[in-house]
């Protein structure tokens, strides 16, 4: 995909597509029933729809589809964070895949998360209960500034930063993180990025050994370059030193 199509800065007013007012209202609205259900109601929904770790006895196959839409009712704060940060980074992003694949990269990193999170529920410091579309946010704003890497976010809507840093900062915060077992969503999180990357490099650009080789050949051609130096033919004949290469 061509990044120079998106080298622009992204603040308030972006614009978002008709999808993306879509799934906002949804998930609004799955909130809204969240609160009176549980709040109100009496009723615990989000106990049945959260996706459990493989030993407890909560667990259903279900949960791995339904979990990306509800979020914790005692967090109204951090769920309206995640649709403000839906709301700056989906446009683009959707605007460079396409609704339908960017529809399949949203739910294929809210997939990875859910893989990723069971695979290491038997892990001590692993082992939450998860809920909620973090996975999926996170996975869109490291592609973001992989599509978009000159683009300029305004960071706490003060800081001008590159979107390429924001974009490594996230993904290696997510693996510190998770090295450090300092979030016990953390496998979640990482899962997330890790299948919307394959997702948006293609498995075959990652796992193809002659590719692979290709870049292996292209870093050590740029290695020995790195060891000869240009000399200047302009300089006289005494300031001539012996160079070495």
């Amino acid at each position: 995909m061509n990044s120079d199509r998106f080298r622009m800065t992204y603040g308030f007013g972006s614009s978002l597509t008709l999808l993306g007012k879509r799934l906002l209202l949804i998930y609004g609205a799955i909130y809204i029933l969240e609160l009176l259900f549980e709040h109100w109601l009496k009723i615990p929904v989000v106990g049945v729809l959260q996706l459990y770790p493989f030993k407890y006895k909560s667990f259903h196959i279900w949960q791995i589809f339904t979990h990306p839409f509800i979020h914790n009712p005692r967090a109204p704060i951090s769920f309206l964070i995640n649709c403000l940060v839906f709301y700056f980074f989906a446009a683009p992003v959707e605007n460079a895949f396409g609704s339908k694949r960017f529809l399949i990269f949203f739910y294929l990193s809210a997939l990875g998360g859910a893989l990723s999170g069971l695979a290491f529920s038997s892990v001590s410091g692993f082992n939450a209960p998860f809920l909620g579309m973090l996975p999926s946010i996170l996975s869109m704003i490291v592609i973001f500034g992989l599509l978009s890497p000159e683009s300029t976010i305004l960071l706490m809507f003060i800081l001008p930063i590159k979107a390429k840093y924001i974009s490594y900062g996230t993904a290696l915060i997510t693996l510190l993180i998770f090295l450090a077992k300092a979030n016990p969503h953390g496998a979640y999180h990482l899962g997330g990025i890790l299948l919307g990357y394959i997702y948006f490099k293609g498995p075959r650009t990652i796992f193809d050994p002659n590719l692979i080789y290709t870049k292996y050949l292209e870093w050590q051609l740029k290695r020995k370059r790195s060891r000869f130096k240009v000399l200047d033919g302009n300089k006289k004949k005494d300031d001539d030193k012996p160079t070495y290469h």
